[in-house]
C-alpha cells in the first residue's frame, strides 16, 4: 500500500527579512520553487515599501538586522497584525534567547544555520493552522472611477468620500495612515473634517468591507494614531 503523502498547504504570501542578500536571494528562489509567492528586504525601513500591494501571510525575520533588532521588530508587527505567521531565524541557540523571541510574538524560532526544507516545513505547517483558523478570501478590488467595491461576496457602492479613504489606504506604505492625514483628505472638498466624522466614515467602510467577504478586522484602529487596512486591495481606474 502506497504511503499516504503530506497534505500541501495553500499558497501563501511571505516577506523575507535578511540582511545577508546572498542568503536572502537563496531563500527566496526556493520559496517561489515550492509554489509560494515572496518578497525580500535586508532592512526593517524598507517593510512599508515592500508591503505597498503585499500583505504577508508570513514573516522570515533575521534577528541581527542593520537598523533595528529583530525582536523589536517581530513585537512591531505582531502589533499592527496580530494574526499574521512570524518565524524568527537567529545564530542565537541559547534557551534564553529563544525565550525571548517567542515572548516578541515569533510563533517558530529556528536556530541558524537552518537547512531550507526545515524552514518551508515549519512555514507551510503554520499556514495550514493559520488557514483553518482565519481562511483566506479572494483578491478584493477597488474600481475607483465607478467606486464599485468587489470581493468573494458580490459588489457594493461607495460614496465618494469612503472610495477616497479605502484608495488612500490601499495606496499607503504598509497600508496605514495617520489620522491626521486622513483627515486632510476627507477636509479637502470643503466640508470640515473631525475625529468623529472619520471614525463615522471607517464604520461604513467596514461595514462595506464586510459585506463584500473581506478578512476580519478589516480596518484596525491604532491606539490615538491612526489606521491600518488589513489586506490589500487591487485599485482599477
Amino acid at each position: 500500500m502506497a504511503e499516504d503523502q503530506p497534505m500541501k498547504s495553500c499558497p501563501l504570501k511571505i516577506l523575507v527579512v535578511e540582511d545577508n542578500e546572498d542568503l536572502l536571494q537563496a531563500t527566496l528562489v526556493f520559496f517561489q520553487q515550492q509554489g509560494h509567492t515572496a518578497r525580500g528586504v535586508i532592512m526593517a525601513e524598507e517593510i512599508n515599501d515592500a508591503c505597498h500591494d503585499f500583505l504577508p501571510d508570513v514573516y522570515v525575520i533575521d534577528v541581527n538586522l542593520p537598523d533595528e533588532d529583530g525582536l523589536s521588530l517581530t513585537r512591531r508587527i505582531r502589533d499592527f497584525q496580530p494574526s499574521v505567521g512570524i518565524v524568527i531565524t537567529s545564530a542565537r541557540s541559547q534557551i534564553g534567547d529563544k525565550v525571548l523571541g517567542y515572548d516578541s510574538g515569533a510563533d517558530i524560532y529556528l536556530t541558524k544555520p537552518v537547512h531550507p526544507k526545515e524552514l518551508m516545513a515549519g512555514i507551510e505547517s503554520l499556514g495550514k493552522r493559520m488557514s483553518k483558523a482565519h481562511p483566506i478570501h479572494e483578491q478584493l478590488s477597488l474600481k475607483v472611477s465607478r467606486r464599485v467595491l468587489t470581493g468573494s461576496n458580490g459588489k457594493v457602492e461607495l460614496t465618494t468620500g469612503e472610495a477616497v479613504v479605502l484608495a488612500a489606504l490601499a495606496r499607503a506604505p504598509g497600508l496605514k495612515m495617520e489620522r491626521w492625514q486622513l483627515m486632510e483628505l476627507i477636509g479637502s472638498g470643503g466640508a470640515a473634517a473631525t475625529p468623529a466624522s472619520l471614525e463615522m466614515r471607517i464604520a461604513r467602510l467596514r461595514k462595506k468591507l464586510d459585506q463584500v467577504g473581506a478578512d476580519a478586522p478589516s480596518i484596525q484602529s491604532i491606539h490615538k494614531t491612526g489606521y491600518v487596512l488589513c489586506q490589500p486591495i487591487l485599485l482599477e481606474n
